[in-house]
C-alpha cells in the first residue's frame, strides 16, 4: 500500500508564509500508519505481501482486516491530499520545467530504485524461507511497483495537473475559509462517483497493468489531489476552523457506529457491483474519510504543529522511510520467525521495532552521496 510526499521537509510555502509544520508531522505519522498497514498483512495474513508468517489464527486475520479497512477508507487520500498542496506553489517557483526535472529526480528515481532493487531484495528473504532457494526467474518475477504504485499514481497526477494549467497564468493564492456546505456537496459527489466507479472496478479489484492494489480508491485519491491543490490556492488549512475537525471526527464515528452492523452482516454483497451493500459501504467509506481527515488536520495543526531537531529529522526522512519500509519490515519479521511469537504479540514487537528501524535506515540511505539530491 503506499505514501509520503516528495517534498522535503526544509521546503517553506512558496507564499513566503510561515511553514505549517503539522504538515510535516502528520506526514510523519502517515508514513508510521503505512509501516503499520503491511505488518498487520505481514502477521494477519490479510493480503498479498511479500513474507507472511505462518499459521496466523482467524481471530488474527480478522482483525488484522478491520485494521486495515479503516486505514485504507482514508490514509492515501489524505497522502494524496498533502502530496498535491505543495505541487501548486512549486511549479510557481521553478518553473514546468525545473519542476518536471525536479520531480523526474524525487520520483522518478525512487521509483526505479524500488522497481529493480528494494522490491526483489524483499521479496528475497520470503522466498528462501518459503522455498530455500531463489533464482533469476524469481527475481523477475519480483519486479514490480509494489507499495511504491503511491509514487506510480502521484507521477499520473501530476501529469494530467501540468497538462490541464499549461499555458495558463498561475492565479495567486488568497485566503478563504472553507465552508460546510461546500463539504457536504463534496461528500456526496465523492460517495456517488466511488458508487458508480465500482461498477468498473469493485473493491478487492487492482488496477490492471499499474499494479494499484486499491485501485477502487481512485475516485477517492483524485478527488483529495485536487482539494489539495485548490487548498494550496485557497489558504484553507491556514483557515480550516477548528469546529470541522470535531464534526468531522464526530461524524466519522457516527457513521463507522451506524454503518458496521450492515457491513458486518454483508461483507460478500458490499464486493459486489450494483448492490445496497455496495453503495452503504461507499457511504461509510468516503463519509468516514472525509470526516477523519477533517479530525487529522485540525488536531495537528492545534497540537503538533511544532518542531523540534527529532521531529525535523523525521519530517526529512519520511518519504525515504516509505520507499525502503518493505525490505525493512520483511526483514524484520523473518528474522523475528524462529522467537515463535503468536500473531498479536509478533505484530506489537516488530511495530515497536520497525518504525524506528525504517526511520533509522531512512536516514542513512538519504545521507548516501548518490541519493542525497533525491531524498
Amino acid at each position: 500500500m503506499p505514501v509520503a510526499s516528495s517534498i522535503p521537509a526544509a521546503e517553506r510555502e512558496q507564499n513566503g508564509r510561515q511553514r505549517m509544520f503539522f504538515i510535516d508531522n502528520l506526514r510523519v505519522w502517515l508514513t508510521a500508519l503505512v509501516i503499520l498497514h503491511h505488518l498487520a498483512i505481514t502477521f494477519g495474513r490479510s493480503g498479498p505481501w511479500y513474507y507472511l508468517v505462518p499459521n496466523s489464527p482467524e481471530a488474527a486475520t480478522l482483525g488484522s482486516l478491520v485494521f486495515l479497512l479503516i486505514n485504507q477508507a482514508y490514509f492515501m487520500g489524505l497522502f494524496f491530499g498533502v502530496s498535491a498542496y505543495f505541487t501548486p506553489g512549486s511549479v510557481d517557483r521553478k518553473g514546468v520545467g525545473q519542476f518536471i526535472r525536479d520531480r523526474a529526480l524525487r520520483l522518478g528515481v525512487p521509483l526505479v530504485l524500488f522497481v529493480f532493487v528494494l522490491g526483489p531484495v524483499a521479496a528475497l528473504h520470503g522466498q528462501l524461507v518459503t522455498t530455500g532457494h531463489y533464482t533469476f526467474a524469481d527475481y523477475l518475477s519480483s519486479i514490480g511497483f509494489g507499495p511504491l504504485w503511491f509514487v506510480e499514481v502521484l507521477i499520473i497526477f501530476t501529469a494530467i495537473y501540468l497538462a490541464v494549467r499549461r499555458g495558463r497564468p498561475a492565479p495567486s493564492p488568497w485566503d478563504q475559509t472553507l465552508r460546510g456546505r461546500s463539504v457536504i456537496i463534496f461528500g456526496v459527489g465523492l460517495v456517488l462517483t466511488t458508487y458508480l466507479f465500482r461498477f468498473i472496478l469493485p473493491l478487492s479489484s487492482p488496477v490492471p497493468y499499474l499494479e494499484i492494489a486499491s485501485g477502487y480508491e481512485i475516485p477517492q485519491y483524485a478527488a483529495f489531489f485536487v482539494v489539495g491543490i485548490l487548498a494550496y490556492r485557497r489558504g484553507w488549512l491556514r483557515n480550516l476552523p477548528s469546529r470541522f475537525g470535531i464534526v468531522g471526527g464526530i461524524v466519522a464515528v457516527g457513521a463507522t457506529i451506524v454503518l458496521s452492523p450492515v457491513l458486518i452482516t454483508g461483507v460478500e454483497q458490499a464486493t459486489q457491483r450494483g448492490t445496497w451493500q455496495s453503495a452503504v459501504y461507499a457511504l461509510w467509506e468516503q463519509t468516514f474519510a472525509i470526516g477523519c481527515c477533517l479530525a487529522l488536520l485540525v488536531f495537528f495543526r492545534r497540537f503538533v504543529n511544532r518542531q523540534g531537531p527529532i521531529a525535523a529529522e523525521l519530517a526529512r526522512s519520511a518519504f525515504p522511510a516509505y520507499v525502503v519500509h518493505a525490505p525493512v519490515i520483511t526483514w524484520l519479521a523473518v528474522a523475528m520467525a524462529p522467537l515463535g511469537l503468536n500473531a498479536v504479540l509478533g505484530f506489537v514487537v516488530a511495530a515497536v521495532l520497525g518504525i524506528p528501524l525504517t526511520f533509522a535506515v531512512a536516514a542513512g540511505v538519504r545521507r548516501l552521496p548518490g541519493l542525497r539530491h533525491v531524498f
